[in-house]
């Protein structure tokens, strides 16, 4: 027998493996390492859905991961409009853009049940999707939170002014938080409809003194994301915008993917595109390590109409971190990644795209130490081909 032929599937698979792993480890070690991330804000579609498949594909050729998406993306809730959107949001040519968007409702959209919203919105499939960890709901699809990388992202159905956000979203909020503290996150992104603080036509509702105690509570918040407002505009938040603030952070109001535009008013910001440019457009983030890159679009243009980078230097959370036990995987079989109820090709693949991960919770990390390495990848090939 020639000696080729002495080596088992399993060898091979090995073999296979370790080449793989290395060719993998050396080109991406640094984007394994850094978590770095791109993803898109925008809102406020309503009638304006041209405006939106143009927004769609601009924002498409920058490669984000994902987009957030703040309320409003129709004038009145009805299966026409919201398929109209659907057209719109993936660019009028299935761009596959919705594919990546994590919307929450605004007060356009009220008319939507939570089941009417769940028949076009999948929150925790879109996570899956896109490769983020840790997912959580408060109410299904509607109030949910997700990791991706070193950032932690909540989403709140607030249908109109902030004033709106129930004590159980906020006592949630409060939970979620202290969660992805404890999993040594370095950001926390927020978004829902109406701005924490107003800059433009909904002057001046005050946002709940909970939310605010809440805010001032966790370090690890770096910025909110509202719509509400027709504009793509900036601001500092601080005690001299909200007195009770302590812990100070970033607004970016970015509700101009269709409506509007409308003007911000004068000294209730720190930068508004819309009142440069009386244009609509959205905005880029780009998280690296404990920075944060904002780039603000106009809509048609290919370079930014301005950059504001933002670092957490100095700010880190009350708690000291510790890694969250994995979830039980309901397999029989360690390996069976997919939960098919096998260890196959499917499942080493998915292994494979994870290897090098750090997050908690990671579907590769079969025995939970909150790491994708060498030893997961053994307990795979050593159970793969069975069944059970």
């Amino acid at each position: 027998m020639a000696i080729k032929d002495r080596w088992s599937s399993k060898s091979k698979l090995l073999l296979f493996g370790f080449i793989s792993i290395i060719f993998y480890l050396f080109f991406t070690s640094s984007t394994i390492h850094a978590q770095t991330l791109r993803f898109v804000s925008w809102g406020d579609t309503k009638s304006g859905t041209s405006t939106l498949s143009a927004e769609s594909n601009q924002a498409k050729a920058l490669n984000p991961k994902f987009t957030i998406y703040a309320g409003d993306l129709v004038s009145s809730w009805s299966i026409p409009a919201i398929e109209a959107w659907v057209v719109a949001v993936n660019g009028g040519n299935n761009n596959g853009m919705r594919d990546i968007t994590f919307p929450v409702r605004g007060n356009h959209d009220s008319g939507a049940s939570q089941a009417d919203w769940s028949n076009y919105f999948n929150q925790a499939q879109t996570a899956a999707r896109v490769g983020a960890t840790n997912y959580s709901e408060l109410t299904k699809d509607l109030t949910y939170s997700f990791d991706w990388g070193n950032s932690h992202f909540v989403g709140i159905d607030v249908i109109g002014d902030v004033t709106r956000m129930s004590s159980a979203q906020i006592a949630w909020l409060d939970n979620d938080l202290t969660a992805a503290e404890s999993r040594g996150l370095t950001h926390a992104f927020l978004y829902w409809h109406g701005p924490i603080y107003a800059l433009a036509e909904h002057c001046c509702p005050a946002a709940p003194s909970a939310l605010i105690s809440v805010l001032n509570k966790h370090p690890i918040v770096s910025a909110t994301f509202q719509g509400h407002e027709h504009v793509t505009a900036y601001t500092h938040i601080n005690s001299s915008r909200i007195p009770a603030v302590t812990h100070e952070f970033e607004e970016f109001v970015t509700g101009d993917a269709g409506a509007g535009p409308d003007t911000c008013q004068s000294g209730r910001f720190d930068y508004c595109m819309t009142n440069e440019t009386r244009a609509h457009g959205f905005v880029t983030v780009d998280v690296s390590g404990a920075a944060f890159t904002v780039n603000f679009y106009k809509l048609g243009t290919t370079s930014p109409q301005k950059t504001m980078t933002f670092s957490k230097s100095g700010l880190t959370p009350t708690k000291t971190p510790t890694p969250t036990p994995k979830p039980t995987i309901p397999t029989k079989i360690p390996g069976d990644l997919d939960k098919d109820g096998d260890v196959d090709i499917f499942d080493y693949n998915l292994l494979i795209e994870n290897f090098g991960s750090t997050s908690c919770g990671n579907v590769a990390d079969i025995d939970g130490n909150c790491k994708v390495d060498i030893f997961d990848y053994n307990t795979l090939v050593e159970n793969f081909g069975k069944t059970g």
